[in-house]
């Protein structure tokens, strides 16, 4: 199994790097002059670097593609205030028995951990029929097809945990804050607010591809996770003998409501209190999550991020200027 020496975090401007990394993303592009070059994001599983190819570009991007591992080599410098790898030389590495968690980034929760929270808000859904339903698509051990994967997907592409395993850490994080609500509002269905939590990106295990690089389905792409996922929950309902369809349909509300607003992409407004808690609960994580991972890639002694698209925004550290 081949091992990385050397992880992007630890690049520092003026060395020499030569190093294993997998390809994100790829584009052969003409600089003002007219002369081509190579355009490249390479990531291990502590962050991705932009790297340029100036010579031989097109030679050398003839040699790999998109989510291919590769070994690279050029000279790290520093541009517009990030660390950059002038590349001098690529090929794809031809490996045996990879190790993917080397080169994509992984919650640092942990699966196992993760898992055994999520089983631990389950076994907390006493209406028989959720309950019925939750053990179904979260079995333990996670023996089906959906469920190993639900256990590895991302939370997103870009935008809030985006990372191996952060589609579950995010479900547990949204259903925990939910199950701590179910108690506190008069005439909320508790049971429900729990289920709908944990199912309520599901559809994310279908429009995300990750096995290299993250990005969308064409299905993802065509019909979105709100719809996958309310029409595959509303599937294994029907799996379930005599589950009532009016728990059907308020769990596929929630799920086609939780963005909230129709210009985010919710082809339905949350309605019912259920549906509202479940819509302000999940975008208060994600957010939270978007904070934190903004703070960590602030670059050294900065106190201001670059420009946050999820925000529309900078954000600040919370360390004044002396």
């Amino acid at each position: 199994m081949a091992t990385k020496e050397k992880y992007v975090k630890d690049i520092k401007e003026g060395e020499y790097v030569k190093e294993l990394f997998l390809v994100g993303n790829k584009a052969l592009l003409a600089s003002n002059t007219g002369k081509q070059y190579l355009s490249l994001t390479l990531r291990d599983r502590t962050g991705q670097l932009e790297c340029r190819v100036w010579d031989r570009a097109e030679e050398l991007s003839k040699r790999f593609e998109r989510d291919d591992i590769v070994e690279a080599s050029g000279m790290a410098i520093v541009y517009q205030g990030r660390i950059q790898v002038k590349v001098n030389d690529v090929r794809k590495a031809e490996l045996e028995n990879v190790d993917l968690g080397e080169f994509m980034p992984v919650t640092r929760q942990g699966i196992e951990p993760l898992w055994a929270k999520l089983q631990g808000l389950v076994a907390g859904v006493t209406d028989p029929d959720l309950s019925r339903l939750l053990r179904a698509v979260f079995p333990d051990p996670p023996e089906t097809d959906m469920a190993r994967r639900f256990r590895q997907a991302p939370g997103g592409k870009t935008m809030h945990h985006d990372y191996i395993g952060g589609l579950m850490e995010h479900t547990v994080s949204a259903a925990t804050i939910c199950a701590f609500l179910a108690g506190h509002y008069e005439g909320l269905n508790g049971d429900l607010l729990v289920a709908g939590a944990l199912l309520h990106d599901i559809g994310k295990v279908e429009e995300l591809s990750y096995a290299g690089a993250f990005d969308y389905t064409d299905e993802g792409r065509l019909l979105g996770h709100l719809y996958m996922g309310a029409e595959w929950v509303s599937r294994q309902c029907d799996a379930l003998p005599g589950f009532p369809d009016e728990k059907r349909t308020l769990l596929k509300h929630m799920i086609l409501s939780h963005h909230g607003e129709l210009e985010y992409g919710s082809p339905k407004r949350p309605k019912t209190l259920e549906a509202i808690l479940l819509h302000f609960v999940e975008n208060m994580d994600a957010k939270a999550a978007a904070f934190t991972d903004a703070m960590e890639e602030l670059r050294e002694g900065a106190r201001w991020t670059d420009y946050q698209r999820m925000f529309e925004r900078y954000l600040f550290s919370g360390q004044f200027q002396k």
